[in-house]
């Protein structure tokens, strides 16, 4: 169960990256000329104002990580939920006969 948690936060960790590359960026109107990337919290801003790439960069960890908690929350419900509805299988049902339609284990 641990092992399971901690493969979905890593795949979480790393889509929340990916939102860079993958979700087209947002060019606020107002303010400092610059691009806002990150769904759904834009936590990674490039600014326009000099040549080089890492010097106008800022990141905002805090969103980082509220992304991360938001995929991680969804991908955790999706497999809950893919779980529940998966089709009983010919041994669980008659493990559910057989004990009375209690099935525990």
């Amino acid at each position: 169960m641990m092992k399971k948690r901690i493969i979905i936060f890593n795949i979480s960790f790393w889509l929340a990256l990916l939102t860079i590359i993958l979700i087209p960026g947002k060019v606020p109107t107002e303010g400092a000329s610059r691009i806002e990337y990150g769904f759904p919290f834009r936590f990674f801003i490039q600014y326009q104002s000099t040549e080089w790439f890492i010097q106008g960069v800022g990141i905002q960890l805090l969103y980082y990580f509220f992304d991360v908690f938001i995929i991680y929350g969804l991908i955790y419900a999706c497999l809950h939920l893919w779980n529940r509805l998966k089709p009983i299988t010919k041994e669980s049902a008659s493990t559910i006969v057989l004990n009375g339609g209690n099935n525990k284990g």
